[in-house]
């Protein structure tokens, strides 16, 4: 896996988990305009995160494949997700 492709199966993970909460926990105590407002604001400022980690992975960077890997083992049996591949 590449670099961009394991953190966009990050961003897309997180993503989902936070709105899956916020859409069965705080959307019933919002009105319908400021719950998308909110998904708005999230998504965007997420997806600002992520393309400077993209623009900082485009350049001379150090990647430890094994390492990552490692990691994202940890990370799907700490969430219970099964390992994508």
């Amino acid at each position: 896996m590449d670099n961009r492709s394991f953190l966009a199966k990050r961003r897309d993970r997180a993503i989902a988990t936070f709105l899956s909460y916020k859409e069965r926990e705080v959307d019933g105590f919002l009105p319908e305009s400021i719950a998308q407002d909110l998904r708005k604001i999230f998504l965007d400022q997420f997806n600002d995160v992520i393309d400077l980690a993209f623009d900082l992975i485009g350049q001379d960077s150090i990647w430890n494949d094994e390492f990552m890997a490692r990691l994202d083992d940890i990370y799907s049996k700490v969430s219970g997700e099964s390992p994508e591949e």
